[in-house]
C-alpha cells in the first residue's frame, strides 16, 4: 500500500534477471483485463506451471476454449439450486466441529482453529462433491490431510534466496530446462509433488468407486461434482467429454480450492471477531433472533437475510484475500483504461496506458481490496459496517461477490464462490451460537495469527 500511496494504482517494477512487471489495482483496468478482454490476458507461464504442478490441467489452470468447455461441463454442479441441497451437509459438519470444540474446551485444551476448520472443510468437500466421507473430524490425520497441511508452508512465507531465484527462472527458461530444474529438491517442489501424488491416488479411488453408483443414480436431478464428471466421462460428444487426466485434475482442483479457501477465511474471520468483540456480539445476537424466528433448521434465505453475518464475511474476504495477486500476460499490444488517471515519470497525464504483447501484469487483489476510492477512507481498517451503509461511492462492476477481487472476476471468476459463502454462513452461525471467541493470552501485534483462539 505504500507504493500505491506513492505511485498510484498502476506502476511498473523490476524483477529478477531484468524482468518487468506492471502492478495494477485500478478498478477500470482490472475490469478491462478480467471482463472486457476475454482470454486476451491469460495466466503467465510460471503461474500455469505452478497450478499444473499440484492440480494438473483442471479448470483453474487451462485457458481459452478448453477452459470454456470445462467450465460449461462443471457449471450445473455449482448452480444455486444444487448448492441449496448441500445445506444440511454444511450444518451437520458445523455441528460436528462444535462438538469437537466442546470436547477440547472441556479438557482445558487450546483449540487450533485453522487445523479444525481445515478438517471441517475437507469433510464438507468430500461429501458434497465426491459423495465420500473423509471423516477428518473423527479420525484425525489422514494421508490427504497431511499432504494438504501447510502445502505452501515456509517456502511461501519465508522463501530462501534460491527459492526466489528458482521462481523467477520459471518465467524465462526453456521448457526442457525447467523439467530438469523441477527435479531439484526445493521445498515447494517436494510439497506440491506430494500433494499431487496423494490427491491423484485418493481422487481416482473415489471416482472409480462412485462411477457405477452415479451412472445408475435414481435421482439424476442431483448434479454434484462427481455426478457431472461421471456424465462427462461417459459422454460421446467431444464438447461434453473430459479425459481421465482432466477428471483427475478437476478432483484435485476442488479438493485444494474447497479446502484451502474456506479453512483460511474461517480462521481469519474468527480472529477478527476476537479482536472486535462488539461486532461478534452483534452477529451472535442476529443469529439468535434468526434461530428463534425459524420454524426449523435455517434456510439459505435465512442466512442471506442476516445483514451483520454477511457483512462480516464480506469484510474478512476483502481484508484477508487468500491470493494477494494474480499474474497475467498480455497476448497482444493493447491499452489499459484507468479509473484514476496517473502522471507518468516524464510528467504526462494519462487516462490509459499502452502495453506491449508479452507484458507481465500483477493484478494486485490486496491493493484493490483496500483502495480508498472503492471502499472508503477507512479502507485500511477492518470494518464490516462499510457493507451496511450507503457511502455513495461509485464502483466499477468487477468481482463475482460484493465487488471484491478475492474470487477473481469475469470468465475466470471462481466457479465455487457461492459454495464457499454458504459454507462460511453455516459454520460461523453454529460456532457463534455456542462459543465466544477471544484472543489467546499473550498474542499481540504481528505474533497474533489466525491459528489459535481460546473460548
Amino acid at each position: 500500500m505504500e507504493w500505491y500511496q506513492q505511485y498510484g494504482a498502476v506502476y511498473r517494477t523490476g524483477g529478477c534477471f531484468g524482468q518487468d512487471f506492471l502492478s495494477v489495482a485500478d478498478p477500470k483496468a482490472l475490469q478491462y483485463i478480467f471482463h472486457s478482454s476475454g482470454y486476451r490476458f491469460p495466466k503467465t507461464r510460471d503461474a500455469r506451471r505452478i497450478m499444473n504442478a499440484f492440480v494438473g490441467q483442471g479448470v483453474a489452470t487451462v485457458e481459452g476454449n478448453v477452459h470454456q468447455r470445462q467450465r460449461k461441463i462443471l457449471g450445473p454442479a455449482f448452480a444455486a439450486s444444487q448448492l441449496r441441497l448441500f445445506l444440511n451437509v454444511f450444518q451437520a459438519s458445523a455441528l460436528k466441529l462444535t462438538e469437537k470444540t466442546y470436547e477440547y474446551v472441556g479438557k482445558g485444551k487450546e483449540v487450533n482453529v485453522l487445523q479444525w476448520t481445515s478438517k471441517t472443510a475437507l469433510d464438507i468437500i468430500g461429501i458434497t462433491s465426491f459423495r465420500y466421507k473423509f471423516n477428518s473430524l473423527d479420525d484425525g490425520q489422514t494421508e490427504l490431510m497431511a499432504a494438504l497441511n501447510n502445502i505452501f508452508g515456509e517456502s511461501q512465507m519465508w522463501p530462501t534466496t534460491w527459492e526466489l531465484l528458482f521462481s523467477a527462472l520459471w518465467r524465462i527458461l526453456p521448457e526442457w530446462v525447467l523439467l530438469l530444474l523441477e527435479r531439484l529438491p526445493s521445498r515447494d517442489v517436494v510439497r506440491l509433488k506430494r500433494f499431487r501424488d496423494v490427491a491423484s491416488k485418493v481422487s481416482r479411488h473415489i471416482f472409480e468407486q462412485q462411477l457405477n453408483e452415479v451412472t445408475n443414480d435414481a435421482n439424476p436431478s442431483e448434479k454434484d461434482v462427481v455426478n457431472v464428471l461421471a456424465m462427462s466421462y461417459l459422454a460421446d460428444d467431444a464438447k461434453k467429454k473430459m479425459s481421465d487426466l482432466e477428471i483427475d485434475s478437476q478432483l484435485a482442483t476442488f479438493i485444494i480450492a474447497g479446502h484451502d479457501t474456506t479453512a483460511n477465511t474461517m480462521a481469519w474471520l474468527l480472529y477478527e471477531l476476537s479482536r472486535h468483540p462488539e461486532v461478534q456480539a452483534k452477529v451472535r445476537e442476529e443469529i439468535a433472533i434468526a434461530k428463534y424466528k425459524a420454524p426449523g433448521a435455517l434456510t439459505s434465505n435465512d442466512y442471506d437475510a442476516m445483514a451483520w453475518l454477511n457483512a462480516v464475511i464480506k469484510e474478512v474476504l476483502r481484508y484477508h484475500p487468500l491470493a494477494y495477486g494474480l499474474f497475467r500476460k498480455a497476448a497482444q499490444d493493447d491499452f489499459l483504461p484507468l479509473a484514476e488517471p496517473i502522471i507518468t515519470s516524464d510528467g504526462q497525464f494519462c487516462s490509459e496506458i499502452p502495453i506491449s504483447k508479452g507484458q507481465v501484469i500483477f493484478a494486485s487483489v490486496y491493493t484493490y481490496n483496500r483502495l480508498p476510492s472503492v471502499w472508503g477512507d477507512d479502507a485500511a481498517e477492518w470494518n464490516p459496517r462499510r457493507f451496511l451503509e450507503d457511502r455513495g461511492i461509485k464502483q466499477e462492476s468487477l468481482g463475482v461477490y460484493a465487488n471484491l477481487m478475492t474470487f477473481s472476476a469475469g470468465i475466470r471468476g471462481c466457479i465455487g464462490w457461492r459454495f464457499t459463502i454458504m459454507e462460511l454462513q453455516s459454520v460461523v452461525t453454529e460456532l457463534l451460537s455456542n462459543f465466544e471467541f477471544k484472543h489467546s493470552e499473550g498474542s499481540t501485534g504481528a505474533a497474533a495469527r489466525p491459528l489459535r483462539a481460546s473460548f
